[in-house]
Order: C-alpha cells, then structure tokens, then sequence
C-alpha cells in the first residue's frame, strides 16, 4: 500500500517535475555560461602576463569623440617599441577595447600618457606586433560568485525535484532541525557572500558616492556651452532602459574641460519621457551652468545633489540587508547550533545527560536590534531620497503637495520603524537571564527542571515567567504564496513570580505531558519546544526570550 501511494505520487507530480526542471535548468544554464565566459576571460589574461616587457615611446595621445556611439569616447594612444632590432607601433592600452561611456574616462587614461613620454610596454613573443600597455588584472574572479549563485539554486532545485526527501516520522533521537541542517549552511554561506559584496559596494562606492553628491552643492557655479545632448537607450534582457547624454565644455582658469556627466550617478532606467524633457533643456549649442570641483576642476555635475537616480546607491544595501538576514537566519539556526550550542546524543541513545546544559537564546537582544536597524535603514533610506526632494521643494517655497500626500505613509511607516530600533536599543538595558536545563534529554512524561540566575537591574521586574511551550509549525504554497501556520498546544508553566527578591536566582519544574508530540522537522512541518523566558517591566520593554529544546520520543532512560 505505502509503494502504490509513492508511485501514484510520483506520476501525478512527473509534468511538475518536469516544468520545475526547465524552470531551474535556466538558472543553472545561465550560471554555467556566465562561468565559462568568465574562465575565457580569465584564461586570456593569464596569457598577457607571459608577454616580455619592453621599453616604449608614446608619439600620439589624445581623446577621440565619436559621439554617435553608445561608448562615444575613447583613449587613442599610439607608442613605438623594439623587439628584435624590429621597430613597431602599437595603439592598444589593454587587451579589450578602450572606449568609455564617460568623457572623464578617456581624459584620465590619456593623461598618463603624453607624448614623448618614455613608458614600458608588453609584447607578444608570438606576435610582436601585438603589444599592450596594461595587463588587465583577475578583478573578474569575484563576480563569478554572482553566476555560481545561479549555479548553486539551479542544481540543488533540480536535484530536489528528483531526489526528495522523504516525509516520515521521529523514530530516533536527532533533534528536530537536524535535517536540514545542510541547507543552513547553504544560507550562511549564500548570505556571507551577498554580505560581503553588499557591505562592500557600500564602503568602497555607495556611501562616498552619496557624500559627495551632497557636497556638490556648494561647488563652483560655472558657465558652460553644450556640444551635444541626446537620450541614449541602453537595450538588455529586461527591455530597452534610457539615460541622460549631454557633451559640455567649460573653462577653468583659462583651461578648456569638456565632459558629459549629468549627476553623479551615472544609470539608466525605464521611461524616455523624463529624460527627454531633460535634454531639451539642454539643445546643443546653448549656454547652461555646471558646477565645478574647486579642488579638481575636470570633476564637474550639471546637477548637484541628491536626486532620483541616487536609487542606484541603494542597490548594494538591498545586498547587504539581504544577506545579512539569511546570514543570521543560518548562523541561529538550531540546526546549526545543535542543541544550544553542542552536539545532541547519539543515534538511539536516550541515556540521562551527563551534566546541566546551559540554554542560549534563540534570539539576543542584539541580534533583535541588529535586525531590526538593518530593516529601518533599508526602508529609511530608500523613503530619504524621496523626502529630500519634498523638504528641497518647501525650502524652495515651491512645494509638491502629490508627492508630499503620496510619502506620507510610508515616513509614518520609516517613523514606526525607527520607533522599534528605539525598542530594541532600550531593551538592551534590561536584565540579563542565564537559563540551565538540568538534563538535556527531555521526552513524553519527564520532569523539566530548570534553574535561573538574571544579571543587571531585577529590581525592575514586577512579574517573572517561566514556561514550556510547544507548537506545530505547518509551510503551505498557495499560489505564489508560501505561509506558514503555528499553532501552540502546550504551555506548561514552571515558574510565577511576583518579588524580584525571588527573582534574582530560583529553580522550577514541571512535567512534560505523557500523551503529546515530540520535536519533529520534516520538509513542511514541525513540532517546535521552546522554554520561554517572560519578565514584565512597567513603561519599558519586557524581558522576552525563547530557548529552543528537544523533547525525544520515549524510549530508553524514560522516567
């Protein structure tokens, strides 16, 4: 009977299988290209660095506008060299082509390299007549941990399709979260990595990025005469995306500077309209005002500060909150931390412990704030850019009452949840509980004894609980919709208190309930203990824990 129920499971989920195959398959298709496309990259850059140095002169240098391009400039510079008594000339930088979107590109790398100036350059033994000025570094290497992603969720996707695990009931003693704890440290490391790569981005250009847009505002009005302009389209896999093109030039202390960057964050998003409505501002030929570095007159913005393209800086902190998330999600794991921190008994041993064990919360009042400031920020920051310009447009005495009504909800939303880091930072003064479970093993019928000690100010307490709770967990798909269901069915209290003298340090007991279910995790269900640690506080946060323990099914060492 049990194998006709998984054949007949089996065939009715073969079409499922095989839609979720294709839908995984180009998740993994995609990754492995991208991997291939950068192992040739690398490889090519690999072999420059077997090419021979040799000594160079430069006899031309200079920026080309080719202003029809999509990458309108690039760094044209020509050097003669010497290989074997062989005089040659070559005009390549780097292996790949050196064209730029931005006219300040192209400036700085032809700055290095003025003619007549004596350089080192490197030649191809098999070609001479191949030379570069540049090795290009293995910069590449860490990006393809963005299509090792892909790899990662296609084939661990297409082998649980095939290869599920099976649903079946607690017959041993692995704690509940056991299973899988594979699949955590998948989540810490895919969330290391987006941490990293986020929190990198953020120190290295996002947040300098915005620092410096905002300083731009005091720079030096300047006049400046636009040679083109135009709405350049961008085409991708998403759609076509557009930007804002507009080729100026300018003149400081009697030096001519050209350059072609609107903002400081240079991007292209959806709706031409917008953009359009910019550059006809701008027709080529009129006068306009820039606004110019004084401590580096080549770095210059049409328009300084803040603005709706300061989205883009965001993107990194959507990495590191995300990653920081399934990161701790990982690290907290139970299936990870064993039973608080140590390994459980071993398979089919229901032996009494070898000692108390001391419990760690599941999660610290740290860990709380932590999570609850990464939310904050995230949610501030992306509502902060829009707010600038609604506070800019009040001080301007020309306010945008739409934007001003539409915001509105989602400041009181940004106010509630800086109002929760508040909660959180507040929570952190109160007493600390250190729990201890005399014996590790719990099941059906045994006597759960505990002891506490709370460090800090217990004088504040006005009432102290301790109890035993258990609760059935249950994931279900509904659509595109994944919720989850928690039911509680146990709640044994062990301690009630009301003198914070008593509070200070005690013990307390109780039976767990011979007729009830044990810790259990399978693929979509569970059956969760938790001892809950509840101190109430007047006017201030309570004292909330939860420690997660096993209740083992009865067997061996049973009371």
């Amino acid at each position: 009977m049990r194998f006709s129920f998984d054949v007949q499971n089996r065939l009715t989920g073969l079409p499922g299988r095989i839609g979720g195959t294709l839908f995984f398959g180009v998740f993994l298709g995609m990754g492995l290209l991208f991997l291939y496309l950068i192992g040739l990259r690398t490889l090519d850059t690999l072999a420059t660095y077997q090419w021979k140095k040799t000594p160079a002169t430069v006899i031309h240098s200079a920026v080309v506008e080719e202003l029809s391009r999509s990458k309108p400039f690039r760094a044209d510079v020509e050097y003669r060299y010497l290989w074997e008594g062989r005089s040659s000339t070559s005009r390549k930088i780097t292996d790949g082509e050196s064209r730029y979107e931005e006219y300040e590109q192209a400036r700085k790398k032809t700055a290095v390299y003025p003619v007549g100036r004596e350089i080192v350059c490197y030649v191809n033994p098999a070609k001479p007549d191949e030379a570069i000025l540049i090795r290009d570094g293995f910069w590449v290497l860490p990006f393809a941990l963005i299509p090792l992603v892909f790899v990662l969720v296609g084939g661990f996707g297409i082998h649980g399709l095939w290869f599920p695990r099976e649903t079946r009931q607690v017959r041993s003693s692995v704690p509940a979260g056991s299973e899988t704890r594979s699949g955590r440290w998948v989540a810490v490391v895919l969330g290391g990595i987006f941490t990293l790569v986020g929190g990198g981005l953020l120190v290295v250009w996002a947040i300098p990025a915005v620092i410096k847009a905002q300083s731009s505002t005091q720079w030096t009005e300047t006049p400046c005469t636009v040679i083109s302009s135009r709405v350049k389209s961008h085409s991708g896999d998403d759609g076509t995306t557009y930007s804002v093109d507009i080729f100026y030039r300018y003149v400081v202390a009697g030096r001519e500077f050209k350059s072609n960057r609107y903002d400081h964050f240079k991007g292209s998003s959806s709706g031409r309209e917008g953009k359009a409505r910019i550059v006809k501002n701008y027709p080529a030929g009129s006068q306009a005002v820039c606004y110019v570095n004084p401590d580096d007159p080549a770095e210059v913005v049409l328009k300084p500060g803040l603005g709706w393209s300061a989205l883009f800086a965001l993107i990194p902190l959507v990495f590191f909150v995300v990653g920081l998330v399934v990161l701790m999600a990982g690290v907290r794991s139970p299936a990870l931390m064993g039973m608080a921190g140590r390994p459980p008994p071993a398979r089919g041993s229901l032996l009494e412990a070898d000692g108390p064990l001391v419990l760690k919360s599941t999660f610290s009042p740290v860990g709380k704030l932590a999570a609850a400031v990464g939310v904050a920020v995230f949610w501030n920051g992306i509502v902060a850019v829009f707010l600038w310009d609604v506070v800019g447009g009040f001080l301007a005495g020309t306010p945008d009452w739409f934007l001003t009504l539409f915001l509105t909800p989602f400041v009181l939303v940004g106010l509630g949840l800086l109002a929760g880091v508040g909660y959180c930072v507040a929570a952190l003064a109160n007493p600390r509980c250190r729990l201890q479970l005399d014996s590790p093993v719990l099941h059906p019928g045994a006597l759960v004894a505990v002891s506490w000690d709370f460090r800090g100010s217990v004088h504040r307490l006005s009432r102290l609980r301790i109890f035993l709770e258990g609760r059935e967990e249950a994931t279900y798909t509904r659509g595109t919709r994944t919720s989850t269901d928690r039911s509680v069915f146990a709640r044994i209290p062990l301690v009630d208190l009301t003198s914070w003298m008593d509070m200070v340090r005690g013990t307390g007991e109780a039976r767990v309930p011979e007729q009830t279910m044990p810790s259990f995790a399978a693929n979509h269900n569970k059956v969760v203990w938790c001892l809950k640690v509840h101190g109430e506080i007047a006017r201030w946060p309570d004292v909330s824990e939860d420690y997660e323990v096993t209740v083992y099914p009865t067997g061996k060492g049973a009371a």
